[in-house]
């Protein structure tokens, strides 16, 4: 003959016990209820959501993969292009799985429009606060005597979904153009504006967006465009315009012109912060220019 357990260690048994079946029955009621209520999903659904990269970064437009997969299944307006990650082949599959035209996409990548690294570019503080970009501006423009180049905080970096943005021993944001996907993530995230989109194929690029007077510009940073805008009246595409604050490039004038303009816009630049792809300003290149009196 058994005899029931006595005291604490009882109690605590029979507390587990008792907890054990309302555990279970409770188990067993959710599972009958998740399998009366489930959604049913649409399988095509599940197949394009498979085929897209998973970043989530929201490139498309919508708020995540799933929701894309979705709406390019049951909306009729929405392309298969829209994915920038995926490129040219994820929208040829999604194309293909919903009996849409594939439509065009643009392999595309962002370009750092800063140069001004800390052998270049002068600090007037030191900042002590938050470690983040968004801050750091928040504080009379940030540390940087330049109050349009790069913080160096690293918020791009941490928003980037596809590791192809890193802070390099310099102090500014480097982009990793061959894991670089243009999903634009970062353009959102920079408080000073300095991510641009370019076309893989570009043939220059513009590594400043000071739209300071030359005076101002030489006393912050010693490769900073002064705006002469020489190269805007030397090139023979006139794939290059001044907006009355920057420089402005239309890479499809440019790269339809081709190599016979012979870099003249680079050739010109005083600063040689317009430059070939790869090739960045160095300072014992810098030549002040006259200012251009407008």
């Amino acid at each position: 003959m058994t005899t029931a357990p006595h005291g604490a260690l009882g109690i605590a048994l029979w507390g587990l016990a008792v907890f054990t079946v309302l555990g279970a029955l409770f188990g067993l009621a959710l599972g009958a209820a998740a399998e009366r209520f489930k959604v049913a999903t649409n399988p095509l659904v599940d197949r394009v959501r498979d085929r897209l990269p998973s970043a989530n970064c929201g490139a498309c437009g919508f708020a995540g993969c799933t929701a894309y997969a979705e709406a390019v299944v049951e909306r009729a307006d929405v392309l298969p292009s829209l994915c920038i990650p995926g490129g040219a082949g994820v929208a040829g599959a999604i194309a293909e799985m919903t009996g849409k035209a594939a439509g065009s996409i643009q392999d595309r990548i962002v370009v750092m429009t800063c140069h001004g690294t800390s052998a270049y570019a002068r600090n007037e503080a030191e900042y002590a606060g938050i470690p983040t970009c968004a801050a750091a501006a928040l504080v009379f423009g940030g540390p940087r005597a330049c109050k349009n180049g790069c913080l160096g905080l690293g918020d791009c970096v941490r928003a980037c979904p596809f590791d192809a943005l890193s802070l390099g021993p310099e102090g500014i944001a480097r982009v990793d153009v061959a894991k670089c996907t243009g999903c634009a993530v970062c353009v959102a995230v920079c408080p000073k504006d300095l991510f641009r989109l370019y076309p893989r194929a570009r043939r220059i690029e513009l590594s400043c967006k000071a739209v300071d007077k030359q005076s101002v510009v030489r006393a912050t940073c010693t490769v900073g465009c002064t705006t002469c805008r020489k190269c805007v009246s030397k090139c023979p595409a006139g794939a290059i315009e001044w907006d009355g604050r920057t420089i402005l490039i239309d890479h499809e004038k440019c790269l339809a012109y081709g190599d016979a303009c012979g870099y003249a816009c680079v050739e010109i630049c005083p600063s040689t912060i317009l430059h070939r792809v790869g090739q960045l300003p160095q300072p014992e290149l810098v030549e002040i220019g006259e200012p251009s009196g407008a």
